[in-house]
C-alpha cells in the first residue's frame, strides 16, 4: 500500500514550485559589431585594418596557437578601441564579432586555388581555430595577483558558409575597448604572412615600444610571453625562436630589426632589440 504524502511535505512542494516559477530567464542580446565591409584588401594590396589592445594583453601569455591567433586578431580589426561597446546600440549585451573565411585567408597570405573561391586552407584552418579557441585561456600579472581569463565564451563556426562567429568573454571587454593610454596598436599587415606564433608574438612585443624603436627584454621575461619551452636553452632559444622571428620579421613586416644579446657574467641574461619602420615599405611574401 503506497504511503501518501504528509501535508508538510506537500506544503514544501507547493512552496518549491512557487518559487521555481518565479523565476526569470534573461535574455542576452548580442552587441553585434560589423565586420569591416567590402575586399579585406586595400588598392595596394594591404590588408584593411588596426589591432589595438591593452598592454597588459600584450605581456599575457596569450595560449593561442598560430590559426587562433590569426582568428582573434582579425575579429579585432573590426573593433573601435576608442569606443565603448555600447555605443553599437545594446546596454547588457555581449560582444560578438563575425570573421569571414576571406578575412582569414587574407591575414593567413592563403591564395585562392584555380576556379575556387577560396583556398581550402582558410575554410579548415578558421573551422579549426573556431573549434578549439573554447579552451584557450591567457595569464597575466596585476600587480601581485595572477589573473586568468578565457579569450571567448562561444565561438560557432557555420559550416557551408565559410565564416565564424566569435563572442569575446566578458572579462576581455576592458582590454579592447575604451583605451585611452598604456595600449598597443598595429596594422594587421605587419603580421600578414607570418609562419610562426613566436614571431606574431615578438612584433606585439615590438610594437609596445614603438615610440622609442627599442625593445630591452630579458631572458625570463621573453621565455615566459612568448611561452617557449621551459627545455630550451638559450642555444635553442637564439636558434629556434628569435633568429627565426627576426628573419621573418624582417622579411614579411614593415620593419628593419637587430637585436643582441647581454651577458651577466658567462650567461645571456638579457636581449636588446632595435628596429624602425622599413621606409621602403614591405618587400613581398615571397622575398
Amino acid at each position: 500500500m503506497q504511503q501518501s504524502l504528509s501535508d508538510e511535505t506537500l506544503a514544501v512542494a507547493e512552496r518549491s514550485a512557487e518559487e521555481f516559477s518565479a523565476i526569470h530567464v534573461i535574455e542576452s542580446v548580442p552587441i553585434e559589431i560589423t565586420e569591416i565591409e567590402g575586399d579585406v584588401l586595400e588598392a595596394d594590396g594591404r590588408v584593411k585594418g588596426t589591432v589595438a589592445m591593452s598592454r597588459a594583453l600584450v605581456n599575457a601569455q596569450q595560449g593561442l596557437s598560430l590559426n587562433e591567433k590569426r582568428l582573434m586578431m582579425t575579429a579585432l580589426r573590426s573593433i573601435d578601441s576608442k569606443k565603448s561597446p555600447y555605443q553599437h546600440g545594446k546596454a547588457d549585451g555581449y560582444v560578438t564579432v563575425r570573421v569571414r573565411a576571406d578575412e582569414f585567408a587574407a591575414v593567413a597570405a592563403l591564395a585562392p586555388r584555380s576556379g575556387e573561391k577560396q583556398a581550402a586552407a582558410a575554410y579548415q584552418g578558421l573551422k579549426e581555430a573556431c573549434a578549439s579557441l573554447m579552451e584557450r585561456k591567457l595569464n597575466y600579472m596585476d600587480g601581485r595577483k595572477r589573473v586568468q581569463l578565457r579569450w571567448v565564451w562561444k565561438a560557432t563556426y557555420h559550416d557551408g558558409e565559410g565564416w565564424a562567429e566569435i563572442c569575446f568573454s566578458p572579462d576581455l571587454t576592458p582590454h579592447i575597448f575604451l583605451l585611452k593610454s598604456r595600449f598597443v596598436s598595429y596594422q594587421l599587415e605587419f603580421a600578414r604572412g607570418l609562419q610562426s606564433i613566436y614571431s606574431w608574438r615578438l612584433l606585439e612585443l615590438l610594437m609596445r615600444e614603438r615610440d622609442r624603436g627599442i625593445l630591452l627584454i630579458t631572458v625570463e621575461d621573453l621565455r615566459a610571453v612568448l611561452e617557449i619551452p621551459e627545455t630550451y636553452r638559450f642555444a635553442d632559444i637564439k636558434r629556434r625562436v628569435v633568429d627565426m622571428a627576426v628573419t621573418e620579421l624582417n622579411t614579411k613586416a614593415d620593419l628593419v630589426i637587430q637585436w643582441q644579446a647581454i651577458k651577466r657574467g658567462r650567461a645571456v641574461h638579457s636581449l636588446r632589440f632595435e628596429f624602425v619602420e622599413n621606409p621602403q615599405g614591405r618587400l613581398g611574401l615571397d622575398s
